[in-house]
């Protein structure tokens, strides 16, 4: 009878100690401004003797943009820079899916679902504020404020 007593204290401690380290999870909306390098692709016709080709290469090409994010409110997504974009790509009114969301009291990480290809990783500093977008089509860092949904509006 001790030992199932000591089990379920046990359990309780450990399960408080779990819930101390997650924070809750209120919806948050924030609104990050920075900047970063798009990876683009370039296009060179070539004609020879034998006849004519097309070679393709990248050029890296540096931007500063916005980035929106919507969280912990049942549709995770999050609004990337167009110029990070792909010429093929899914979302809705420019707005992409979150996947495999993880939060803890200091961090959030994320993948933003773009196309099959192209799922870069998000990375949030709770701490800092501060946002980095790594994939394919580019990286991009900036620093996010949060966002009360219900503010008046400035104009």
């Amino acid at each position: 009878m001790r030992l199932g007593v000591f089990g379920a204290l046990l359990a309780l401690s450990i399960t408080s100690a779990l819930e101390a380290q997650t924070p809750a999870q209120q919806p948050l909306n924030l609104t990050c401004v920075g900047g970063g390098t798009a990876s683009k692709p370039t296009y060179a016709d070539i004609e020879g003797d034998g006849g004519s080709a097309t070679i393709t290469s990248r050029h890296d090409q540096h931007f500063d943009d916005q980035t929106d994010i919507r969280l912990f409110n049942g549709d995770d997504r999050i609004r990337l820079p167009r110029t990070m974009l792909p010429p093929l790509h899914g979302g809705s009114d420019g707005w992409f899916k979150l996947k495999n969301v993880k939060a803890d009291v200091r961090t959030i990480r994320a993948n933003a679902a773009v196309n099959l290809m192209n799922n870069p990783k998000v990375y949030i500093d709770r701490v800092t504020g501060t946002i980095s977008i790594s994939g394919r089509a580019g990286d991009y860092s900036g620093q996010c404020e949060a966002i009360d949904p219900n503010a008046p509006t400035k104009f």
